[in-house]
């Protein structure tokens, strides 16, 4: 059976690559991506008789999610607004999203992309995004599912610019250089958001399912390090990014004045004495991805 799927927003990380993945998989999907503009749509989706560019907002318009089988909501990050009240921001945008699928009356199963930790609803920084849009969406649709991965593996693709450095080095704000975390590729998360969206035959192990979703183990700062090295046969240093200084990196890297503190209570959050500390374990219903890291960065490498 042909479904209609919406990916709102589909300009997002895990948004671009799950529409790739519907419009690739055999499954004939009719893929409905939302942007801002949608002129910014890629070139390769715009060329599928099976995917149309739609305009929309989460955070500043109604949404029309008319005709949509399934809807994927990635929460964006507010870092083009400015400096924004993070509880507001993600209130209105997930209430623009209950509300759409309300009207549509046709979504049979709501793919709600969270974070490791949102289940928390104190000491996890930026991620109050997540927490915040996984409470008013868990009963929007008759089948609600919640995802929460780990890290992007790809989000160290950065790590193969200053290895061209001299000496070459590794920035990370991820310490003890020996502390292992959740990271997942990206290849793991396109599949495993497509099959839900696309296989809705197959009901979900309960109305509202929030899962973890891990690469095949967990990694550290030196697994990263050992990745780059294997890839650009160069020998990188790592310049680890203590929490005391922290607030400077991200300064640095760009993150608005008022989002700063956010990002530093996120990256403590999985460090030792974290709110997450201690629950990287996984339950009956984590997904382990197949996707090593190094794998998932000689991709990106090569991109």
């Amino acid at each position: 059976m042909t479904y209609t799927i919406t990916v709102v927003p589909a300009s997002t990380q895990a948004g671009r690559e799950t529409v790739r993945t519907l419009l690739n998989d055999g499954s004939n999907s009719i893929v409905r991506g939302i942007y801002r503009d949608p002129t910014k749509a890629p070139p390769e989706f715009t060329a599928s008789p099976n995917f149309t560019a739609v305009q929309g907002d989460v955070s500043a318009s109604p949404l029309d999610f008319t005709g949509s089988d399934a809807v994927f909501y990635i929460p964006p990050p507010p870092f083009h607004s400015g400096d924004v009240d993070l509880v507001e921001f993600a209130t209105n945008a997930a209430n623009n999203i209950k509300d759409a699928i309300e009207k549509a009356g046709s979504v049979k199963r709501l793919l709600v992309f969270s974070a490791l930790g949102a289940e928390n609803d104190h000491g996890i920084g930026i991620l109050k995004i997540n927490h915040i849009s996984d409470k008013i969406l868990q009963t929007t649709a008759p089948e609600v599912a919640i995802v929460r991965p780990g890290y992007f593996a790809e989000n160290w693709a950065a790590a193969f610019e200053t290895a061209k450095a001299e000496p070459p080095v590794l920035y990370s704000p991820m310490t003890p250089v020996g502390h292992r975390v959740p990271m997942v590729s990206l290849i793991d998360i396109r599949e495993t958001c497509a099959r839900i969206l696309f296989d809705l035959a197959n009901p979900l192990p309960r109305r509202t399912h929030a899962f973890e979703l891990y690469g095949p183990r967990h990694y550290s700062t030196e697994d990263v390090r050992d990745a780059v090295e294997e890839i650009t046969g160069k020998k990188v240093g790592i310049v680890a990014i203590e929490v005391d200084q922290l607030a400077g990196f991200y300064a640095q890297e760009g993150i608005p004045v008022g989002l700063v503190s956010q990002m530093v209570e996120f990256t403590t959050a999985g460090l030792p004495g974290g709110i997450m500390e201690g629950k990287f374990g996984g339950d009956e219903d984590t997904v382990w991805g197949k996707v090593e890291l190094v794998d998932a960065l000689r991709h990106v490498n090569k991109a």
